[in-house]
């Protein structure tokens, strides 16, 4: 029988945007800081320690070569395919704050 996880993690942010594989193994929380964009990573698999990474990128090119280097963007080509596209989102509205400011 297949094992799978419920919604473990931490509840959804109201100032955040949280991006979860279907069986909730991964776990991405992502929100405009004035450094740029703050992102965590949580991976936590059956029987096995829960890792949590935190970073700061201030550009998107930094973002997206961390996000190349990731293996498991092969086991979740959808969800860091949204990844992508939203962070690409909240750079641009991060920019645009800064050039209005």
């Amino acid at each position: 029988m297949p094992k799978t996880f419920a919604t473990w993690a931490q509840a959804d942010r109201p100032d955040a945007l949280t991006l979860r594989s279907g069986d909730g193994v991964l776990v991405f929380t992502m929100r405009r800081t004035a450094g740029g964009l703050f992102v965590e990573r949580v991976l936590q698999r059956l029987e096995a320690a829960r890792v949590v990474q935190a970073s700061v990128f201030d550009s998107l090119d930094a973002f997206q070569r961390w996000c190349e280097a990731d293996p498991d963007r092969f086991e979740y080509p959808l969800l860091y395919s949204r990844l992508t596209r939203d962070a690409g989102e909240l750079f641009v509205d991060h920019a645009d704050a800064h050039a209005a400011g």
